[in-house]
């Protein structure tokens, strides 16, 4: 019997970036350098992710009819994701600008476009979430649309694995129809009304865990940074270490985790083992520049966790 089969519900938006010492004021033009253009989106990320590390992947969003929908196409096809349910528009892909200055800190403005222009009945239409086992969402498209999605895949009985990103105090009510949840510590606090810039300690954080664990999930699994993450069940509570690392690029560091997990949990690995192979597949990510490029084969994840062991 084969591995389970992946679907990655999300968005696709491609990324265009510029470095610039400050940023402007209106009506001032400023010019910049390094410009860059790369495929993004958060479900684009995850897809691409759980295919490289050897998933069976699909896809399903919406790009625009334009060149930059035409080269995310492109890209996923190359990179073994299976695109046969992806829709089309005519409003523009979605986009997102990029301001980076000589610190490394960024900001971003985002026009979702053709991400907008996904409809449920249309995927539900389209079989896919029938014929899937396994189901991963993240918060960037509408949210009435993945509260739909979620819904008919609970239903059917799906494994559903929920990444709550970007941070929406809103999706809480999404939470009754995942099995795992897996927020980094500001989505955490989002989700339990606490302040952001509260500091997180290990009894906090399970604290916070377990009130998630009343709305629905069977496993919350918090995404920690260095400090690694975090297994909260009803009986369980389960510390993974983190992996010593210089970082490079942390974009893409929790696109990586989501598809590193779903794709051990599809070769029937717990969920312990399976959030500490997508321990190493973040660890790795955040080794390399931008998100798609930095995102790890199955040899270079086997290779990384040797070296790692080696050097510890």
């Amino acid at each position: 019997m084969g591995n389970k089969k992946i679907l990655v519900i999300g968005s696709y938006n491609v990324g265009l970036a510029c470095r610039t010492e400050r940023i402007p004021v209106w009506g001032e033009t400023l010019l910049a350098k390094n410009f860059s253009e790369s495929n993004g989106g958060k479900g684009a990320n995850q897809a691409v992710a759980a295919s490289k590390l050897g998933g069976d992947v699909s896809f399903v969003g919406c790009l625009g009819n334009d060149k930059f929908g035409n080269d995310g196409l492109n890209m996923l096809k190359e990179q073994n994701v299976d695109i046969s349910t992806i829709f089309r528009s005519d409003k523009h892909t979605g986009v997102g600008f990029i301001l980076l200055n000589n610190e490394g800190e960024n900001c971003i403005l985002v026009d979702s476009g053709a991400n907008n222009d996904l409809v449920s009945e249309e995927v539900v239409n389209t079989g896919k979430i029938e014929n899937s086992d396994i189901v991963v969402f993240q918060l960037e498209n509408n949210l009435a649309l993945i509260e739909d999605l979620m819904k008919h895949a609970y239903y059917l009985g799906k494994a559903i694995i929920l990444n709550p990103a970007p941070a929406n105090k809103d999706a809480k009510r999404l939470l009754k129809y995942a099995n795992i949840v897996n927020p980094n510590e500001t989505e955490l606090l989002l989700l339990n009304n606490e302040d952001l810039y509260t500091k997180l300690d290990d009894k906090m954080c399970e604290e916070l865990a377990r009130n998630l664990l009343k709305q629905g999930p069977e496993y919350i699994i918090i995404t920690r940074g260095a400090k690694g993450a975090m297994i909260v069940s009803s009986n369980k509570c389960v510390e993974i270490k983190g992996i010593n690392v210089s970082p490079i690029d942390t974009t893409g560091a929790g696109d990586s985790f989501t598809g590193g997990l779903a794709v051990a949990l599809s070769e029937g690995k717990t969920v312990e083992d399976s959030v500490n192979f997508a321990n190493y597949v973040g660890a790795y990510s955040v080794t390399k520049r931008d998100v798609i490029p930095s995102l790890p084969t199955r040899n270079e994840v086997n290779n990384f966790k040797y070296k790692v062991s080696v050097n510890s």
